[in-house]
Formats: structure tokens, C-alpha cells, sequence
């Protein structure tokens, strides 16, 4: 399964924000957990595509507003989980997999919890962070201070396989 996580880190170009987001997801995953870094888009929405045969990459337009619609569409659970989780709930469960979709909408309403608002702020919040193989959002720069003025903040597009 394809998914879409994005790592926001600070640098001063979009290939090194690419390869910071690279190193620190360097040891995720195995063999059959592989993932690419279609680009990036920065905090004044300059675009950079590293890899067009990502499945995830940027458009040229590609805008921040554009990246937190996106990640609010996320925070809906879908209803195929929560159609099981009130299976469960109600003892009519037919499957263990009705457990497993349940599982995974109460993961999801954890992670809603969690962030606390309706609205997304992709500069500064998070969903499901560090979860790489999630749709979802880790920031990683917190506790970075700008170098200078030519140090951005950028969100880079990871298209994880699972």
C-alpha cells in the first residue's frame, strides 16, 4: 500500500530539505518498505520536484494552503473503518478484520485527539507523526534556530510503500 507522510524540516535548499528528510527515515522500514521523495514545497511556496516518477510529487502551482486542504481532507476518518468499528461495538462482528478496521479508526481518532482543532496548520502542527507508513505529517525542525535568512522551512513530499 502507497501512502503520503510529510516530513517538514528547516535548510537552506530544497535538496538539502530532500536529503534531511531522507537520513531521518534512513533506517525505517525493510526489504519490502520502500519509499521516494517526489520534492518539496517551502514555507513561501517555492516548488522543487526531485523524483517525477514518485508517485506523490508537487505541481508546479503547488502551495502550502494547497498541502493543508489535503492533510484536513486526512483527518476524516474513512468510513469503511468507522462502519466496523460500530460493528464491533455493537457485537456484530463477522470477521476479524472487522477488529482490525476498528483498530485502525480508533488509531485515527487518537491522532484527530491529538492535534485538537478542525483546521491545519502543516508549518506547525502534526498527524500521525513519525507513524511513516500513515498519512500524516512530523515536523522536525522545533527545535532548529534559523541560520540565517536563507534558512526555510520545507515540506517534503515521501511516498511510502508499506
Amino acid at each position: 500500500m502507497h501512502n503520503l507522510h510529510y516530513i517538514v524540516v528547516m535548510s537552506d535548499t530544497p535538496e538539502d530539505a530532500v536529503g534531511e528528510a531522507e537520513i531521518l527515515i534512513m533506517d525505517w522500514g525493510n526489504e519490502n518498505n520502500w519509499r521516494c521523495f517526489g520534492g518539496c514545497v517551502s514555507e513561501d511556496n517555492e516548488v522543487y520536484i526531485h523524483d517525477r516518477h514518485s508517485r506523490w510529487t508537487p505541481e508546479e502551482n503547488h502551495t502550502i494552503e494547497m498541502i493543508n486542504e489535503q492533510v484536513v481532507g486526512w483527518l476524516t476518518p474513512d468510513n469503511y473503518s468507522k462502519e466496523n468499528f460500530d460493528k464491533c461495538v455493537s457485537g456484530d462482528i463477522e470477521s476479524p478484520y472487522n477488529w482490525y478496521a476498528a483498530k485502525k479508526y480508533c488509531e485515527h481518532m487518537f491522532q484527530r485527539t491529538l492535534l485538537g482543532k478542525e483546521d491545519f496548520d502543516v508549518l506547525q502542527d502534526e498527524f500521525f507523526s513519525w507513524h511513516i507508513n500513515e498519512c500524516g505529517v512530523t515536523q522536525t525542525y522545533h527545535s532548529q534556530q534559523r541560520d540565517d535568512s536563507s534558512t526555510k522551512r520545507w515540506v517534503v513530499f515521501v511516498d511510502m510503500h508499506d
